[in-house]
């Protein structure tokens, strides 16, 4: 009977530990694990929601709309997938508590292999962490993003988007503005007919990462700037563009680990310290380039961006110019 509980308990951890929120398992990790382990996540939603904010250069009429949902899948490379690190075991020595770090190879990161990593000790010694959590096994991120876009006056416009959805077990949310302004409705460039059209767009936008309890441990903020040039050709619109932008994101939550007691040798004793670790993705440029459908009141369209997360955007919109 104890030999069937006991494998009970083990399945039900490994199933747990597999089904294990995002946020949890990024709150098991110190600042010495972290970096490696959600920098790729950092990336790609750094290079998703930046995606898909622009589709063409040419701005909508005062009060002219869109108003659609872009589906945007982001590629993981390889490269990604793994990460060095560092982990700490510590022990009772005879001045009390000491600390080594330990160096880590091969680890999965959020997006590698679903394999978790035992931090091997000897001894009495406790590892800090003792395990590093495993990664989703992703190749992609995909988003859903609805937005809406409105045109003012002298070729302004701007547009909206916001979702809250469920990533991998944690609640996620999306907000963001953007305005673009259409060059070639501005003198001196609309004195001269252009046979295409030029815009400059810009957005800022955030997004933040929940845990189980409503506590944000993730919160980030996006910012870019892009020239577009497109050109219609009866219902085909042809588009490209180059943009510059930058990510930074911010992982405020308490790490709560194991260490021996130095008052009572045998037992532990949980230690909780306060991360508060700032990061930078690795999307700082990308270049543009796709086509539009107008069908009527409908819009289709896709592009696709080069960047160090190869990123697809395609859109179906209601379009009234």
């Amino acid at each position: 009977m104890k030999k069937i509980l006991l494998l009970l308990l083990v399945v039900c951890t490994v199933v747990w530990a597999q089904n294990e929120a995002l946020a949890e398992r990024i709150k098991r990790l110190g600042e010495g694990l972290l970096r490696g382990y959600t920098q790729p996540l950092v990336t790609a939603f750094g290079s998703g929601i930046s995606s898909g904010l622009f589709h063409s250069a040419y701005s909508h009429d005062v009060l002219g709309f869109d108003i659609g949902v872009r589906g945007i899948f982001v590629s993981i490379p390889s490269s990604a997938k793994y990460f060095d690190g560092t982990a700490l075991i510590c022990s009772l020595g005879l001045g009390g508590l000491v600390c080594d770090s330990v160096e880590l190879e091969n680890l999965s990161t959020v997006f590698g292999p679903s394999d978790s990593t035992r931090v091997l000790t000897s001894g009495n010694a406790v590892a800090v962490p003792p395990v590093v959590p495993g990664g989703f096994n992703l190749s992609y991120v995909p988003l859903v993003v609805p937005q809406l876009n409105i045109g003012l006056v002298a070729g302004l416009e701007v547009g909206v988007r916001y979702l809250p959805f469920r990533f991998k077990g944690s609640s996620v949310r999306l907000m963001g503005i953007s305005v673009k302004q259409e060059l070639t409705k501005l003198p001196p460039i609309s004195m001269t007919p252009m046979p295409f059209a030029i815009a400059l767009g810009g957005a800022y936008q955030a997004f933040y990462i929940d845990d189980s309890l409503g506590e944000q441990i993730v919160n980030s903020r996006t910012w870019n700037v892009q020239l577009l040039v497109s050109k219609r050709i009866a219902f085909f619109e042809p588009f490209v563009g180059v943009g510059i932008e930058g990510t930074k994101v911010y992982f405020p939550y308490e790490f709560k680990y194991d260490v021996p007691d130095t008052n009572n040798p045998g037992s532990l004793v949980t230690v909780t310290e306060e991360i508060d670790v700032e990061m930078h993705g690795e999307n700082e440029y990308r270049a543009m380039f796709g086509f539009s459908l107008r069908l009527g009141f409908m819009l289709l369209h896709y592009d696709y961006n080069i960047m160090p997360y190869a990123t697809h955007n395609a859109m179906i919109a209601l379009s009234i110019r």
